[in-house]
């Protein structure tokens, strides 16, 4: 497309990427009808870019703009403009209209026009068969190789154009003119309509030290609990930091050590440790899912990341756990009799070919866990284990010693 760059190409975000292919798919569709090259978009480039939106205050009834850092592309409108025999359609002329709006250029020709025509100078005469006689339309042609202007009448324009005319010719360069003009539009506003909003994202290691440092002094309040006790989530007071922008231009700078520190053990378990484990609950997948990036959408990905502290720290914890009850071993060898003080963890129902049965999990007094399977249910918290040792197992890593003919009594 011979044109200006910034008339066929132009930043747009991400998410308004599908509503363009549509609609320059469907003007394609009708260069193709008029027997053009297909209209095409073309990504040249993918970046986090500022996008300045209005808000309207409702309450003031008041409106300001707010900076924000988008996912955006950089799109290219690809086709070529109308033309055959070595010439091409540039503009076309009206001698019945107005002086000043006598030739009207279309867009993407608008720097071959010379000087007299875009003041509305004509001579109203066809440089191709030299009749005299007076005309109402007549068409400028720019030869490609040479860069020379012709003024040609309606009639002879086929000569030049072949047996589909002027009019097809105008056909296909007001299809061009749609095209070019949606860009420039989009270049203006930045807004294709039916593209969805798009969503403000933050560079995610910046978000992670920034949530550090507000869980540090404040504790961490999800968006849930947020709304049952008016208090404000951790995630949406982050959003606002990136928002208002001065602790944001600071980087990593706007934190303490041990914030950044923090930010960086969770992004490397998130990482490197979380996407081995064999299993993976729904939050931890989301959590695998928004570490993969360098940047994270303040809606979506904002809540889950922040919550990924408390959840990488749990995890820490439960790993120093399960290293202790390891060090702690079994409470018996197997087929030994043992009688021991217990606390009754948690007890698990199932229904078996032999009925209800229930498994009972145990701590003793050192913290070994204790299992008995049995037909028996227990209400007692605190009891006196006797037994004997049937195996030892594992669950999950941790030992357990697996009991068998038990009695138990309240302790």
């Amino acid at each position: 497309m011979k044109s200006e760059n910034r008339k066929t190409t132009c930043w747009i975000p991400k998410s308004h990427l599908p509503a363009l292919k549509i609609k320059v798919e469907a003007l394609g569709r009708k260069a193709a009808k008029l027997g053009m090259e297909p209209f095409g978009i073309e990504v040249l480039e993918e970046a986090v870019k500022p996008w300045t939106r209005q808000i309207l205050d409702m309450e003031d009834r008041v409106g300001y703009h707010r900076q924000e850092m988008i996912h955006a592309v950089k799109v290219r409108v690809t086709g070529e403009p109308p033309q055959m025999d070595g010439y091409r359609l540039i503009a076309r002329i009206d001698m019945e209209a107005a002086h000043a709006a006598r030739v009207t250029p279309l867009t993407w020709a608008y720097d071959s026009i010379p000087e007299p025509y875009l003041s509305g100078e004509a001579t109203g005469h066809c440089d191709h068969c030299h009749q005299p006689r007076e005309r109402r339309w007549l068409f400028l042609l720019e030869e490609v190789s040479s860069g020379k202007i012709l003024e040609v009448g309606r009639t002879c324009l086929k000569d030049f154009l072949g047996h589909s005319g002027g009019d097809t010719m105008l056909r296909r360069a007001q299809l061009l003119l749609s095209v070019i003009n949606l860009m420039e539009e989009i270049d203006e506003d930045g807004y294709v309509q039916g593209g969805k909003p798009p969503e403000p994202v933050v560079d995610l290691r910046w978000l992670m030290s920034a949530a550090a440092m507000q869980i540090r002094k404040r504790g961490f309040v999800s968006r849930t609990l947020a709304e049952e006790t008016g208090d404000v989530a951790t995630a949406d007071i982050v959003g606002e930091m990136v928002r208002t922008g001065a602790q944001y231009r600071e980087g990593l700078a706007a934190f303490a050590s041990e914030d950044v520190n923090q930010a960086d053990a969770v992004l490397a378990w998130a990482r490197e440790v979380l996407p081995k484990k064999a299993e993976h609950s729904e939050f931890e997948t989301m959590i695998v899912h928004h570490a993969r990036f360098d940047t994270v959408g303040l809606k979506r990905g904002a809540g889950v990341m922040t919550a990924a502290i408390t959840a990488y720290d749990r995890d820490q914890e439960q790993t120093a756990g399960l290293k202790e009850l390891l060090a702690l071993g079994y409470a018996g060898d197997p087929g030994e009799r043992l009688e021991l003080l217990c606390e009754r963890k948690r007890s698990i129902s199932s229904e078996t070919k032999w009925g209800l049965m229930w498994k009972h999990i145990f701590c003793d007094t050192d913290g070994r866990q204790i299992v008995w399977k049995t037909s028996k249910a227990i209400e007692e918290t605190k009891v006196k284990l006797k037994g004997r040792v049937k195996e030892h197992g594992e669950y999950r890593g941790i030992p357990q010693t697996i009991m068998t003919r038990c009695t138990v009594q309240p302790a």
